[in-house]
C-alpha cells in the first residue's frame, strides 16, 4: 500500500512539473500578473491605512492610482533600460580597446611579451550583437507586458467577486475556516517577503548607486536598478549583481583600481544587508530551510527561467504552507522547513 502511495505521488509530482513546462508561454504571464495585481492591492491597502486623503475617497479609486502608479513606475524603468542598453551600443568600440589594453597588462605581469591581440581569443567582441540581442528579449518582454496588462485589468474588476464566489461554494463552516486559514498564512508570509526583500533592494541599490556614481562608472542608474531586481534572485542574484558592474568598470577604465573598488563596495553591501539586515527583519516569517531556497532556485530556474528564479521564494513558501495543512502532505511540508515547527494541525 505505501509503495502505491509513494508511486501515485511521484506520478502527480511529475505530471504538475510536466504541465509547468509545458503551459510556461501561459503560465508565466500569468503569475506575473498576479504578482503585479497583488502588489497594486497591498500598496492601496498600505495608501489607505497611512494617507489621510487617501482614506476618505472610494476604494475603487484609490485602487485606480495605485495602478496608475504601479503601471508608471514599470513603464519608466522599462524605458530607462531600454536607453542604457542603446547608450551601451555606442560605447562599445571604446570598450573593446580598453579590454584588449587590460588584457595586454595582465600578460605583461605573467611574463608574456607577446603582442596580444583580442581577436586571437574570439573572433570578435561584438557587444553591438549582445546588446541587440538584449533589445529584442526587451522587446519580446514588452509585447507580453500588454498581455500582462490585462490579465491585470481583469483580476482588479474580478477581485471583488472573489468572497461571493467563496460563499456561493456553501462550504461548511470548518472547511471555510481552514481554507481562510491558509490564505491567510500565505498572506502574511508572502506580504512579509516581499516587503522586507524590496526595502532591502531599495537600500542596497541607492547606496550601490551612490558608489558607482562616485567611482564614475558609466550608466549608474542601470546597474542599480539590476542590483535590485537580481536582488529578489537569492545567492545567484547578488553574485551576479556584482558581476555586471565590476566587468564594466574594468572594460570602461585604464586601470584596475575602480574594477577592485566596484567589486570590494558592492560585494560588502551585498553580504552586509543579505546577511545582517534581512535576516533579522524577516525573523521566523519564512519558515524554509536555506537549502531548500537553493533547491528552488534550481528547480524554478529550470522550468520557468529568470521569472522562476524571481518568484521561487514565495512560490514555495506558499506551496509548503499548504501542505501543512493535510495530514498526508504534512510530513513533506516539515521536511521542507526550517526548524520543523509548523504549527498544530486543525
Amino acid at each position: 500500500m505505501k509503495i502505491e502511495k509513494i508511486a501515485s505521488y511521484v506520478i502527480v509530482i511529475a505530471f504538475v512539473i510536466a504541465l509547468l513546462v509545458v503551459g510556461k508561454p501561459f503560465l508565466v504571464p500569468l503569475f506575473l500578473a498576479i504578482v503585479i495585481w497583488y502588489v497594486i492591492v497591498s500598496i492601496n491597502e498600505w495608501l489607505r491605512r497611512t494617507t489621510f486623503i487617501m482614506e476618505r475617497i472610494p476604494n475603487w479609486l484609490s485602487l485606480f492610482i495605485s495602478t496608475i502608479l504601479i503601471i508608471g513606475v514599470l513603464f519608466l524603468l522599462g524605458n530607462l533600460v531600454a536607453q542604457n542598453i542603446d547608450m551601451m551600443r555606442t560605447n562599445a568600440p571604446s570598450y573593446r580597446v580598453n579590454i584588449q589594453q587590460q588584457l595586454q597588462r595582465v600578460l605583461e605581469y605573467l611574463g608574456l611579451e607577446k603582442q596580444y591581440n583580442l581577436s586571437s581569443m574570439a573572433h570578435e567582441f561584438n557587444l553591438n550583437e549582445y546588446t541587440g540581442q538584449l533589445i529584442n528579449s526587451i522587446t519580446g518582454l514588452a509585447q507580453k507586458f500588454v498581455l500582462i496588462l490585462i490579465y491585470v485589468i481583469f483580476l482588479l474588476f474580478e477581485q471583488n467577486t472573489f468572497p461571493r464566489k467563496i460563499a456561493a461554494l456553501k462550504w461548511s463552516d470548518e472547511r471555510n475556516l481552514h481554507f481562510r486559514k491558509i490564505l491567510k498564512q500565505a498572506n502574511s508570509a508572502t506580504k512579509t517577503y516581499l516587503a522586507v526583500k524590496t526595502g532591502a533592494s531599495i537600500l542596497t541599490a541607492v547606496l550601490s548607486f551612490a558608489a558607482l556614481y562616485f567611482i564614475g562608472v558609466d550608466f549608474p542608474v542601470f546597474w542599480a536598478f539590476l542590483i535590485f531586481l537580481l536582488n529578489y534572485i537569492p545567492t545567484i542574484g547578488s553574485i551576479v549583481a556584482t558581476f555586471f558592474p565590476s566587468v564594466v568598470a574594468l572594460v570602461q577604465f585604464d586601470t584596475l583600481g575602480p574594477f577592485f573598488a566596484v567589486l570590494i563596495i558592492i560585494t560588502g553591501l551585498q553580504f552586509l544587508i543579505g546577511s545582517f539586515l534581512e535576516p533579522r527583519l524577516l525573523g521566523n516569517s519564512l519558515n524554509i530551510s536555506p537549502f531548500v531556497i537553493i533547491l528552488s532556485l534550481v528547480l524554478w530556474g529550470l522550468i520557468w527561467g529568470v521569472v522562476g528564479m524571481l518568484l521561487c521564494v514565495p512560490l514555495t513558501v506558499i506551496i509548503i504552507i499548504v501542505l501543512a495543512q493535510f495530514p498526508n502532505t504534512r510530513g513533506i511540508a516539515i521536511l521542507l522547513s526550517r526548524n520543523g515547527n509548523m504549527g498544530e494541525l486543525e
